[in-house]
């Protein structure tokens, strides 16, 4: 069980790390809406993006739609 902890600690580490690099890119994308006068929200955009993961997210989709749902709130939030 150890081992498997382990494994599952060190693929938290990399989502902490791709999270990071996530919310940089939208932080980007915030500062060009609102120069450009943009809604930070994009409906269309976040369904496009939705629906892309349902399409690939394979056994847990449910789950990882789920998740996603609130990393795109809180990439709003940065926004």
């Amino acid at each position: 069980m150890q081992e498997i902890r382990k494994q599952i600690t060190d693929i938290d580490n990399e989502i902490i790390k791709l999270l990071e690099q996530r919310f940089e890119l939208c932080k980007r994308v915030g500062e060009i809406k609102r120069a450009n006068n943009l809604p930070i929200l994009d409906e269309t955009r976040e369904q496009e993006v939705l629906a892309g993961i349902e399409a690939t997210a394979g056994k847990y989709g449910e789950e990882i739609k789920t998740v996603f749902e609130e990393i795109m709130q809180q990439a709003k939030n940065i926004e």
